[in-house]
């Protein structure tokens, strides 16, 4: 198997959750592919993401709840399938998080976790990179827990002590994603976090990273970053 997809559309997957699922991008990708599924629900702590995600996501039996993970794992089913994209660097407690959702699995469940990280990045990989952490920073200067992207091996480790084996590895380098050197989405954000961080001015640290950034990814450029997915299974 080269692609997740290829997994998916031999996989049967039962009921699903999709974690920190947001307006249904990876919820949909994983419904439009799946040999079968008996139904979905998207998980995501912002109530506003909820008719986004129930408008994106195309398929049967689909439903949204607003909850943080740690207080939705205190009351939650079991399920076939579940699955959390490019949201690990939002969960604190990433580790302690991952242990308590595999014990929601059903017997023989499954766990996709898809991930972007931060291992032998290409120049505009590292601009992508540097913006996010510095978004990361500010959120968390401001209460939200969020931190700049793991590594693999750190995300192996998240799996690994959860008494979790990885069935399949699929990865995407990302290498020839296209290179913007246009104002990006994740440098407008870091302007917007920065103003809403520091409403009187921010620190001339902080501007001076800001405008490093800025300058980077009209040299160098901006690109997607590389992604892990992992589908992982009791070991």
């Amino acid at each position: 198997m080269n692609e997740l997809e290829d997994f998916l559309k031999i996989h049967n997957a039962g009921t699903i959750l999709d974690i920190a699922c947001g307006s249904g991008g990876f919820t949909n990708r994983l419904t439009e592919a799946l040999k079968s599924y008996t139904s979905v629900i998207g998980l995501d702590i912002k109530a506003d993401a909820r008719d986004d995600f129930l408008e994106s996501v195309k398929g049967h039996n689909i439903s949204f709840v607003a909850s943080t993970i740690h207080d939705y794992l205190t009351s939650a089913s079991h399920f076939d399938t579940i699955s959390v994209s490019n949201a690990l660097h939002h969960l604190e407690g990433v580790a302690e998080v991952i242990k308590k959702v595999s014990g929601i699995l059903n017997d023989r469940g499954t766990l996709i976790i898809n991930e972007m990280h931060c291992d032998d990045l290409t120049p505009p990989q590292q601009t992508q990179h540097d913006q996010h952490k510095l978004i990361a920073d500010l959120h968390r200067a401001t209460g939200e827990y969020h931190r700049e992207t793991w590594s693999r091996s750190e995300i192996l480790g998240f799996v690994y002590g959860a008494g979790l084996k990885v069935q399949y590895t699929f990865e995407n380098k990302n290498e020839d994603a296209e290179i913007t050197k246009e104002p990006t989405k994740m440098i407008e954000r870091a302007r917007s976090a920065v103003e809403k961080t520091y409403p009187d001015g921010a620190p001339d640290t902080v501007t001076k990273e800001l405008e490093r950034l800025a300058i980077r990814g009209e040299e160098i450029g901006s690109s997607a970053p590389p992604q892990l997915t992992l589908v992982c299974v009791e070991a």
